[in-house]
């Protein structure tokens, strides 16, 4: 499977606008410091506290502002840090990331360093024991019941909700769950709002955008397949005013989040648009060098993007906080190309 970047647990897997940064410093006020406590009582809403959140696995009652709280969700880090909270551990998606989070979401991680944490062969539970947490996130994560089993018996857990597929949170949704665990409702709707508004600043600046078809692809030499991807990071793009190409979901199912076509088929990846994140440099050489790759619409009129790899994390997996930086990466790119 294909979920960038890094595989964990057993899946195969304009800038900041100025709402959003409002919105980031009225909640993100008093928050604690490096490796310390995740918060502080008085940056809660009043009369959070105790509250129940019901996921798929069960419900965690949380009885006071957490103070050590261990994001276990890919983005999960980013919509705490929105909301002012500041975990004492994260899980590991890049390894090019400077203490573990992504270049949009440093200025809200401050000088705080968190530990992080490899899920690669399932969550270290004796690690997250030893942390101590008073909450445990893991919204847009690949939980199991298993897993929620051992995690819940530590602290309080909150999962995916009820219906949701592993790592298929939407970030609305995403943060309204970690706002409410947090007890920090009224700022996770802010900052949801106004990257919202970011969204719909994007597509007023982009008119070119509007009605163009896109696809976001991944090659998979090894299988002789292209995967098209149909889930979140599709999603935000259509905000953004593009269509998805129907190609993408009229494909052969992969899983939850993607479709794929054969090598063979190259040819019908017939977008106005197209962005391809590559895992080896010798992935992407060996696409572009391919001359069907080299006639598709997209690449011949320079409306092609190759995505890097933190690119590619952060629209796989986006956040209050990535959304808005991925798209100051992807829109202007691509709307100097379309007409």
């Amino acid at each position: 499977m294909t979920r960038p970047i890094r595989i964990p647990q057993r899946v195969a897997l304009g800038a900041v606008g100025g709402a959003l940064a409002l919105a980031l410093t009225a909640c993100g006020g008093g928050a604690a410091g490096s490796g310390g406590d995740a918060g502080s009582a008085s940056q809660a809403d009043p009369g959070a506290f105790p509250v129940t959140v019901q996921t798929q696995f069960g419900t965690a009652t949380i009885p006071r502002a957490p103070q050590r709280v261990v994001a276990l969700g890919w983005s999960d880090q980013d919509a705490a840090l929105a909301l002012g909270v500041k975990p004492v551990a994260i899980v590991k998606t890049e390894d090019g990331f400077k203490n573990g989070v992504g270049p949009w979401a440093e200025q809200a991680l401050g000088d705080a360093r968190p530990q992080v944490l490899d899920t690669t062969d399932g969550y270290p539970i004796e690690k997250v024991a030893a942390l101590h947490p008073d909450l445990i996130l893991a919204v847009q994560s690949g939980l199991t019941s298993a897993d929620y089993g051992k995690l819940s018996q530590i602290a309080p857990t909150v999962g995916y909700l009820s219906g949701r597929t592993a790592y298929g949170t939407p970030w609305e949704e995403q943060t309204e769950l970690i706002g409410k665990a947090l007890g920090r409702g009224k700022e996770a709707a802010q900052a949801i709002a106004a990257v919202d508004q970011s969204l719909t600043r994007d597509a007023a600046t982009y008119p070119q955008l509007k009605g163009k078809s896109f696809l976001y692809a991944f090659p998979q030499p090894s299988n002789g397949r292209v995967v098209l991807y149909t889930d979140e990071r599709t999603r935000v793009l259509e905000r953004a005013g593009l269509v998805l190409d129907p190609v993408a979901t009229g494909a052969p199912k992969l899983n939850s989040f993607s479709n794929a076509l054969s090598m063979e088929h190259l040819g019908s990846l017939t977008s106005q648009a197209l962005l391809v994140w590559y895992s080896t440099p010798e992935n992407q050489q060996q696409l572009e060098s391919n001359p069907v790759f080299k006639g598709l619409p997209a690449v011949a009129s320079g409306a092609y993007l190759p995505v890097n790899r933190t690119l590619a994390q952060a629209s796989s997996a986006p956040s209050v906080l990535s959304i808005p930086w991925s798209a100051e990466q992807i829109l202007p790119a691509l709307a100097k190309s379309l007409h």
